[in-house]
C-alpha cells in the first residue's frame, strides 16, 4: 500500500507544481534583499540645443524599501516554502486516503467474485446431482428445475460481482497503476493529537502563508519614496565654429520623488490579502474540529465493524450447521428439497456477509489509520 501511495503522490499536480512553488519561495527570498524594490532602473539622455550647448544625463533609480519591508518579505518566502512542503505531505495523505479506498473497493470486489465463483460451483453440482433423479417422477423434475434457477441466479451475481471487481481494477489502476496480486491489510495506528495531523499542519501553513503575504503587501500599499543617483555633463560651443568648444562641466543629481497618492490597486490587494488570512486561520480552525470528530467517527466505525465481523461468523457457522442438519435430513427422506436449496441460499448469502464484514473490518483500519493522520 505504501509503495502505492508513492506511485500515485508521483502522479500527482502537488507532486507537478512542487519544483515551481520552490522557486517561488527563492525568488521572494532573493526580492527582499537590500534597500531597494525591484531592479534599479537606468536612464540616460542626450540633449543638443540649438545654442550650441550639449548636455549628457545619466542616472540610475530605484523604489526605497520601507523599514521592516525587506524582513516581511523575506518571512513570507520563508512561510511559502514552508507551505509548499506540508503541501505536498497534506496532499499524501489525501492520495493515501483515496488509495485506502481503491485497495479495499478492490478487496471487497475480489472477495466477492471467490464467494459467487464457489456458489457457482457448488449450484452446478447440486444441479448435476438431482438431474440424475429427474426418471423418478414429478417431483424430482420440479427439484432439477429449481437447482437449474438456482444456478442459473449463481452464474448471474457471479458476473456482476465480475463487471465489478473491472471497475474496480480500473479504478485502482488509473489512481496507483496495476493491482497486487495480494491486498494484505493494514496494522492499527495509535490514536494521535490531531494537531500533528499533515492536514492540519498544511492548514496552519496556509493560514501564517497568508498572513504573512497581507502584512508584506501592506507595505505596498503606502507612498513609494524612490531615490535617484546620477551625473549630467553639458558644454557649450558644439557645433559653431566661431565659439571656441568649451569643456565638460559636470554635476552630481540626487533626487526624491514622491508620488502624489497612494496606489489605490496595492491598497485593494492588501486588503483582499488580509481577508485571505483572516479566512484561512477560520478554515484551519474548522479543520481541527473536523479531524477531532473524525478520529471519534473512525473509532465508532472500527468497532461497529469488529462487532460486525463477529456476528457475521457465528451466522455463517449456525447456518453451515443448519445446512449439515438439513442434507441430513433430506437424504433420509424427512426433508424436501426445496427446504435444503433455502438452507443453501441462506449459507450463501451469509458466506457473502462473511466475506465483506470481513474487508469492512480492514477497511475500517485504514480509515481509522486515514483519521489518525498515519500514512501506510
Amino acid at each position: 500500500m505504501r509503495d502505492a501511495v508513492e506511485v500515485a503522490v508521483a502522479q500527482s499536480s502537488e507532486a507537478a507544481g512542487l519544483p515551481a512553488l520552490r522557486a517561488q519561495a527563492e525568488a521572494l527570498r532573493r526580492s527582499g534583499r537590500g534597500p531597494f524594490v525591484g531592479p534599479p532602473v537606468l536612464s540616460a539622455d542626450l540633449l543638443t540645443r540649438s545654442q550650441g550647448i550639449i548636455e549628457e544625463e545619466t542616472s540610475v533609480s530605484a523604489g526605497i524599501r520601507w523599514p521592516g519591508e525587506g524582513k516581511a518579505i523575506r518571512s513570507y518566502a520563508g512561510r511559502a516554502g514552508d507551505a509548499a512542503q506540508s503541501g505536498i505531505e497534506a496532499a499524501r495523505l489525501r492520495i493515501a486516503g483515496d488509495v485506502r479506498d481503491a485497495w479495499w473497493s478492490l478487496a471487497a470486489a475480489r472477495a466477492s467474485v471467490a464467494v459467487d465463483r464457489d456458489q457457482v460451483g457448488i449450484a452446478a453440482t447440486t444441479a448435476s446431482q438431482v438431474a440424475r433423479l429427474v426418471g423418478a417422477g414429478e417431483q424430482a423434475r420440479r427439484d432439477m428445475l429449481l437447482a437449474q434457477a438456482e444456478a442459473s441466479a449463481a452464474e448471474s451475481r457471479l458476473s456482476q460481482a465480475q463487471a465489478e471487481l473491472a471497475r474496480a481494477e480500473a479504478a485502482y489502476a488509473a489512481l496507483a497503476g496495476p493491482p497486487p496480486d495480494e491486498l494484505p491489510p493494514e496494522s492499527q495506528a495509535n490514536v494521535t493529537d490531531p494537531e500533528n495531523s499533515p492536514a492540519l499542519r498544511a492548514a496552519l501553513d496556509r493560514a501564517a502563508l497568508a498572513d504573512a503575504r497581507a502584512t508584506s503587501l501592506t507595505y505596498g500599499a503606502r507612498l513609494r519614496l524612490e531615490g535617484t543617483v546620477g551625473i549630467r555633463r553639458e558644454r557649450g560651443g558644439v557645433g559653431d565654429p566661431n565659439v571656441p568648444t568649451e569643456p565638460f562641466r559636470n554635476a552630481l543629481l540626487l533626487g526624491i520623488r514622491v508620488p502624489l497618492g497612494r496606489n489605490q490597486s496595492a491598497v485593494a490587494d492588501a486588503a483582499s490579502a488580509r481577508s485571505t488570512a483572516l479566512g484561512a486561520s477560520a478554515e484551519a480552525n474548522r479543520l481541527r474540529l473536523r479531524l477531532v470528530a473524525e478520529q471519534r467517527a473512525a473509532r465508532a466505525r472500527l468497532d461497529a465493524t469488529t462487532r460486525s465481523l463477529d456476528q457475521a461468523r457465528s451466522r455463517r457457522d449456525a447456518l453451515a450447521e443448519a445446512l449439515s442438519l438439513t442434507e441430513r435430513g433430506r437424504r433420509e427422506g424427512e426433508i424436501g428439497f426445496i427446504e435444503a436449496l433455502r438452507a443453501r441460499q441462506a449459507l450463501s448469502e451469509a458466506e457473502r456477509d462473511l466475506a465483506a464484514a470481513k474487508v469492512a473490518r480492514f477497511a475500517a483500519i485504514s480509515s481509522f489509520n486515514q483519521a489518525m493522520g498515519v500514512l501506510p
